[in-house]
């Protein structure tokens, strides 16, 4: 029997709760200030959350690409445990969202990222079981996942891991290749915690470059992960998590060349957003993901720990002069 259930989508500009104290300060930034707007998902509501984790977003817009989508957007997401891929739909971004029947989509797997692959009309789903590679499923309803293939693996650049992958259609004109592929990955030998890159030309076979992308600052934690990419005009940023908290920390960002030459532990870094101590997010964002809507970002991303929330928030960006 199916079964689909109604979720929270707490629409609170106003709610001191989320707005005040515990939204943190950012440090000034080229990146215009977030500001926090409500909670997507809470663990508490899930039918599927193992051990009342919650933590990775995945969103995508199925309106177009699917004949009959159970909505118009998809938000996929798991905990940190490898317990499997959860699915939520929602027909507006404001909810209310709802878990999909058949969650876990995919088991005993965890932390998604999805790219929709216009050509071959198939949705691919990265994500991890062991922190050691990260596989590639999927699908062309994006509910039933066939796995495909390994796509990174932190042998090949000497790492203990290569995990919380994020792809992207951006092409490169230095390698002549479409897909990116930003993720995690560990130096023993240096104990640092880096961003490294990975090309493809199809989203299936990838390569991964031997040299960190960007590296921890002298006054970071030494460990950043978690990745994404923001384009804003001409400008190329690198979003990323440190670890400042418990498994997460505040998000931070820095900018690259368009090309992504390695920046190491240069470039100026900033705060996009820094979680307060307090609930809900209890000193912890994990896992961001940005998405740009005319003019206004939208930042998804885990927050709090056990039982852990997804929260929204938004950022304006000046229209271009007339």
């Amino acid at each position: 029997m199916s079964w689909a259930r109604p979720l929270l989508f707490a629409v609170a500009w106003g709610a001191a709760w989320l707005l005040g104290a515990a939204a943190g300060r950012a440090q000034p930034g080229p990146v215009p200030p977030f500001r926090l707007g409500g909670v997507v998902l809470e663990s508490s509501n899930l039918r599927f959350a193992p051990r009342g984790g919650l933590e990775r977003p995945a969103l995508i817009k199925m309106e177009g690409r699917l004949a009959n989508p159970l909505g118009r957007y998809y938000l996929y997401y798991s905990a940190h445990n490898h317990s499997g891929i959860g699915l939520a739909t929602a027909d507006s971004l404001e909810g209310p969202w709802i878990e999909a029947a058949g969650t876990p989509l995919i088991r005993d797997v965890a932390i998604p990222d999805v790219l929709w692959i216009k050509e071959s009309g198939r949705l691919h789903l990265w994500a991890h079981g062991s922190n050691s590679h990260t596989d590639l499923w999927t699908s062309h309803d994006g509910i039933n996942f066939q796995r495909h293939s390994t796509s990174i693996r932190a042998a090949t650049i000497n790492t203990r891991n290569a995990t919380y992958s994020r792809a992207y259609d951006y092409p490169l004109e230095r390698f002549g290749s479409r897909y990116i592929m930003l993720y995690s990955g560990l130096m023993e030998e240096r104990g640092v915690r880096a961003i490294w890159l990975a090309i493809s030309n199809d989203a299936e076979t990838w390569t991964q470059l031997s040299t960190p992308l960007v590296e921890p600052a002298e006054h970071e934690t030494t460990a950043i992960y978690d990745p994404a990419l923001l384009r804003l005009d001409d400008r190329t940023f690198i979003v990323y998590n440190d670890a400042s908290g418990h498994r997460g920390g505040s998000i931070r960002y820095v900018e690259i060349d368009r090309e992504l030459n390695p920046l190491g532990s240069g470039g100026e870094r900033f705060v996009l957003k820094d979680p307060g101590p307090g609930p809900p997010l209890n000193g912890r964002f994990r896992s961001a993901q940005i998405h740009q809507h005319d003019n206004t970002l939208l930042l998804l991303s885990g927050a709090s720990f056990r039982p852990g929330i997804i929260i929204y928030a938004t950022a304006h960006l000046t229209p271009p002069a007339e």
